[in-house]
This record gives structure tokens, C-alpha cells and sequence, in this order.
């Protein structure tokens, strides 16, 4: 393509009537406005794909960027709550990150002494030993490390036989003539792993992000050879097995008044069925009163998979402005109750700083006195409401936000239907306010219910890990790889959720469930789902 300049048209061939002249000049900067914005966007454009691949991914604002722009004084003054004094910034409580260096090793870590003497040289020297007196020793402490190892676990059976045989032997205890003492039910029966290597391979894959290939060669310096093949067979076992327990969760879940929901797609390869396809994973939170996260698989992004299991619920549902969600808010005639996401309408103002600062950065000074109010308020439940039922904090929130944020809304909506008029309609700038008005009765309906957030990012940091874990396994094996896996990712995320070990959590699974399934009731298995479990 040539950079060559096109010859400008030649004075004489132009018209001489100034109206002509005129509307050829309006033509002109029409064309000259449309190519500036194609320019833009494309630069815009280019800056979001480059700083993907590698800039940073935080999306912080200065808070002294809202100095700059004319917002209202009630809006200024609106951060501080009514009848509490702003106190001084030289008295704000600074926020420590942790510290480096060497810290108080923990009292609960196993301790082993090493008593260190003097030679049998350095005490003659210094007179022999029955001229020495022992003091109280000096002791220090220093971390070490061994590794952990395979062992194997040999099951003897006893076997009797009756002194006084009977003359045939019979289905029932009493008549049978050779009896074998019968081992514990298994997981996955007469399988080489116990329960400890089994909840290894599912914790070293679903939360340390190893790959099977990569353990393979871990327990290869081990001394033991477990091929990749047998280890998938392990994961996709264990997860059909824990499938009362992951159906349990489902429905605590599912009887939550606000669920949070996101979706991620991850890559599917069926070698069986020598298919290459996207299928998605989507996160469902519970609300606190039902804390546990459950993943469901599809094999595709469209709403069947949510209008599928969202079918029972009814009550709030966070999530993205993603239009799969709106057939569901509509079948659900008022049944499922649509939440917008403050952290995506923020998003979009920010990547389009470059094409319009002043008036992307007052937008986000607007949210970001949103936030301040939110802030406060998780300070205050964490204070001076921390003993408060739940229910009575959601009422003390709602309080809060019609009086604070309210005021905040009404004068930012007041602000974007005036400015976005002047914008040009196809351009990032104008799709951000857009998105901000289309979306306004969900992303302002948190103002009416404590229980609910501004925004969505209880959904979003349950994917934090399966994002991590899936840049080191890649793609998943099929269907039921996937299906296995969300199995996985719901009980460690939600083992996360509540600081517990989710090594400790699968093998004490791994060894009590067996015993009592497949006849245990929702009332037997709700004591082993991670919100009420307790290490044994």
C-alpha cells in the first residue's frame, strides 16, 4: 500500500457558487471528523490489546484526580457521614503490608531438639568435665525441611476357617465355612491410591496448579512411576463419587437470597471425538448465610447452562451485563431479580481514559465516592456492628446508602445524560456511558437491599485460581473433564472460602463418605460440606 500523498484537486476544476463551496467544505470535515474517531478507536483499540499482552492489570485511581473537576459540594461532603466528624489524616490507621524478613515461627509446628555439646578435646582443655559446670543451654530455632514421601499401606485380611465344617456352604455368616475380614469401603474400590494420594493428585491439579505431567515427575523422584493416564483416571473417579456431596452444595447455594455468578471459557479437547471446542466454567457464590461456591460446566456459552441451573432459584442474582442473563430475568417473570456491576461500568470509563481524560477521570472520581461510601460501611460491620445479626447490619446498610449514595447517584446519572449527548456515539467513550445508563435500575438496586454488593467481585475472585490453574493444564480432556473438574474447583474454592487445608478436607472425605453412601440422607452428608466441617 502506498504512504504516497493523494495530488490535491486542481483550483480551477472547483465550483465558483459559494453554497456549493460551502456544503463541499461541511462534506469535508464530516469525512475528516469520521476518519479522526476511525483513527481513534483503532489506537484505542491497539492500547487495550498491548496492554493486555503486557501492561498491568490494575485499574487503581487517584483519589486526588476528583480535586480537578467542578463535582458538587453535597457530593464532596456526602463521603463523610452524618454526625460523624472526618477525622484528621494524620490519624487514619495506616495499612501495613506484611512484613519481611524473619518472623515468630508458629508454637503448633512439630519441634525436634539437636543437642550440641563440647568435645571431649574442648573440655579437657578447660580442666576436664568434673571441673565444668552445665548452665542453662542457649537455644535457637531454625525452619527445615523434609519431603514428603510415598509409602505404602499393606491391608492383611484375616481369614478363619470353622474347626467343624459344615457340609455346604451358604450366602449368610452363619453359613459359610472360610470367612475374610472385609477392609473399609473405598472411593474408588480396589484402586491403587488410598485416600492421602488422592486428595494429593486433586489438591496438587485444582489448587497448586501442577499439571498430571508434572506430578508424574514429582513421584517419579519418589521412587514410584504413576503415569498421567492413571492419575486422570483418579480425578475424573473421585469427582463422579463426590457427586452427592457436590449436589448438596448445589442446593445450599441455590437457597441463598443473593447468589453472585461470572463465567470463563477454557479450552476442550476430545481426542475420542477429535473435537476442538470452548466450553466455560461459571462460578455460583453463596451469600453469607450459605457460604459455599459451586462451578458448573457447559460445553458452550449459551444461557441453557444458567437458565438450567438457576431454575429453582429465586431471589438476587450479581453478574456482568452478559445478554445470556436477560431471558432469564425475563422467564423468571420477577422470580430472579437482576444486580448490575459497578466494577464493569468502572472498567470501561478507565480504558477509555486515553481517548477522553476529563471526562472519564470525573466519572471515575463519581465511583469512586461510591466505593468510599462501601468502604466505610465494611469497616463499620467489622466494628462497631460486628455483633449485630446479620439481617439487622442489612438494615443499618440500607440506611446508610439511600442517605450517602443516593445523593451520589442521582447528581452522576444527572451528569452522564447531559455529557454523553456530546460525545460521539460510536466511540469507547460514549459505549462507557451507555453502558452506565442502560444498565442503570441494576446497577443502582443495591441501594435497597443490605445483602446485596457494588459489584461483582465475589464471582470474579472465585476464578482467580481455576484462571491460574488453567495456563498450566491448558484445555480440558472432554466433557466429563470438565464436568469432574468443576466437582473439584467447587469444593476446594469453597475450602478456600473458610481457611480450611483442602488436603485434610478430600482425604477425611475420602475415607468417611465411603462408608456412608449411597443410603446417606441431606441431613448425614450437610456436616461434611466445608461451611460446617471441622477436622476430625
Amino acid at each position: 500500500m502506498s504512504t504516497e500523498a493523494l495530488p490535491l484537486p486542481d483550483p480551477a476544476t472547483l465550483p465558483d457558487d459559494p453554497a456549493v463551496l460551502k456544503q463541499l467544505v461541511v462534506q469535508l470535515l464530516e469525512e475528516l471528523q469520521k476518519a479522526k474517531a476511525r483513527l481513534e478507536r483503532q489506537e484505542h483499540h491497539m492500547h487495550l490489546l498491548l496492554k493486555r499482552l503486557y501492561g498491568r492489570r490494575s485499574e487503581k485511581h487517584d483519589p486526588r484526580q476528583a480535586l480537578l473537576f467542578d463535582l458538587d459540594a453535597e457530593v464532596a461532603e456526602s463521603e463523610t457521614p452524618a454526625g460523624r466528624e472526618a477525622a484528621p489524616e494524620t490519624s487514619s490507621p495506616v495499612k501495613r503490608r506484611d512484613k519481611h524478613g524473619r518472623q515468630r515461627i508458629p508454637d503448633e509446628l512439630h519441634r525436634e531438639e539437636v543437642i550440641h555439646d563440647l568435645t571431649d578435646a574442648e573440655k579437657e582443655a578447660l580442666g576436664g568435665e568434673e571441673n565444668l559446670i552445665e548452665l542453662p543451654p542457649e537455644t535457637s530455632e531454625q525452619l527445615e525441611w523434609r519431603p514428603s514421601a510415598l509409602f505404602v499401606v499393606v491391608h492383611v485380611r484375616k481369614k478363619y476357617a470353622r474347626k467343624d465344617q459344615l457340609p455346604e456352604s451358604g450366602l449368610t455368616l452363619a453359613e459359610q465355612n472360610v470367612v475374610v475380614a472385609s477392609k473399609p469401603p473405598e472411593a474408588i474400590p480396589g484402586g491403587l491410591a488410598g485416600p492421602g494420594l488422592t486428595a494429593q493428585v486433586i489438591v496438587s491439579k485444582g489448587t497448586d496448579h501442577l499439571p498430571l505431567y508434572r506430578q508424574e515427575g514429582i513421584f517419579q523422584r519418589h521412587g514410584m512411576r504413576l503415569s498421567r493416564q492413571t492419575m486422570d483416571d483418579w480425578w475424573l473417579k473421585s469427582a463422579e463419587f463426590l457427586q452427592p456431596l457436590y449436589r448438596l452444595a448445589i442446593e445450599v447455594v441455590l437457597s441463598s437470597h443473593v447468589i453472585h455468578t461470572d463465567d470463563t471459557p477454557v479450552k476442550v479437547r476430545d481426542a475420542h471425538r477429535k473435537r476442538k471446542y470452548t466450553g466455560r466454567f461459571w462460578p455460583y457464590v453463596g451469600d453469607p448465610l450459605h457460604p459455599l461456591i459451586v462451578f458448573d460446566y457447559t460445553p458452550t456459552r449459551q444461557r441453557d447452562g444458567p437458565a438450567a441451573f438457576l431454575k429453582d432459584y429465586c431471589g438476587y442474582l450479581q453478574a456482568d451485563a452478559f445478554n445470556g442473563y436477560d431471558g432469564i430475568y425475563l422467564e423468571s417473570e420477577g422470580r430472579i431479580i437482576e444486580v448490575g456491576c459497578w466494577a464493569h461500568a468502572r472498567r470501561k470509563f478507565h480504558e477509555s481514559r486515553r481517548l477522553d481524560s476529563a471526562r472519564m477521570e470525573t466519572a471515575l472520581a463519581w465511583i469512586g465516592k461510591l466505593y468510599a461510601v462501601e468502604k466505610d460501611l465494611r469497616e463499620r460491620c467489622g466494628g462497631e456492628w460486628e455483633s449485630l445479626a446479620f439481617a439487622d447490619r442489612a438494615v443499618r446498610i440500607v440506611a446508610e446508602r439511600q442517605e450517602r449514595s443516593r445523593p451520589l447517584l442521582d447528581g452522576f446519572h444527572a451528569w452522564l445524560e447531559a455529557e454523553s449527548p456530546k460525545v460521539l456515539p460510536k466511540s469507547p467513550v460514549r459505549g462507557a456511558m451507555d453502558y452506565t445508563l442502560n444498565n442503570w435500575p441494576a446497577l443502582t438496586i443495591y441501594l435497597e437491599d443490605g445483602w446485596l454488593d457494588i459489584d461483582n467481585n465475589e464471582a470474579e475472585n472465585s476464578l482467580r485460581g481455576l484462571c491460574i490453574g488453567r495456563r498450566n493444564w491448558l484445555f480440558c480432556g472432554s466433557d466429563r473433564g470438565g464436568r469432574a473438574a468443576a466437582v473439584h474447583f467447587s469444593l476446594l474454592a469453597s475450602c478456600k472460602r473458610h481457611g480450611h487445608d483442602p488436603w485434610v478436607y478430600l482425604r477425611d472425605l475420602l475415607i468417611r463418605l465411603p462408608a456412608m453412601l449411597p443410603d446417606a440422607s441431606c441431613d448425614a452428608l450437610l456436616p461434611l460440606l466445608p461451611h460446617f466441617w471441622k477436622p476430625v
